[in-house]
């Protein structure tokens, strides 16, 4: 991991595991935060963790086990 706070795209695609263009069509729309310096676009990877903790799915395991278990009994019941 880096010690540097903010990096380039190619640092946040090593990162992040995200494709350079992905990263470059989210900036420009604005769906990741970033600081353009001339042409020189750069990341701050606080605002990259906060982007990729709110990508997170929940776990909804225990919805999927309760769900398996009512449709089984339903199926006993029939």
């Amino acid at each position: 991991m880096t010690l540097e706070r903010y990096v380039d795209i190619k640092t946040v695609s090593k990162y992040t595991s995200l494709p350079v263009k992905t990263l470059y069509e989210w900036s420009s729309t604005g769906r990741i935060p970033s600081i353009k310096i001339g042409h020189r676009v750069l990341f701050d990877l606080h605002d990259i963790d906060n982007v990729m903790a709110k990508l997170k799915r929940p776990c909804n395991r225990s919805d999927t086990v309760a769900n398996k278990i009512i449709k089984d009994i339903q199926g006993y019941e029939s």
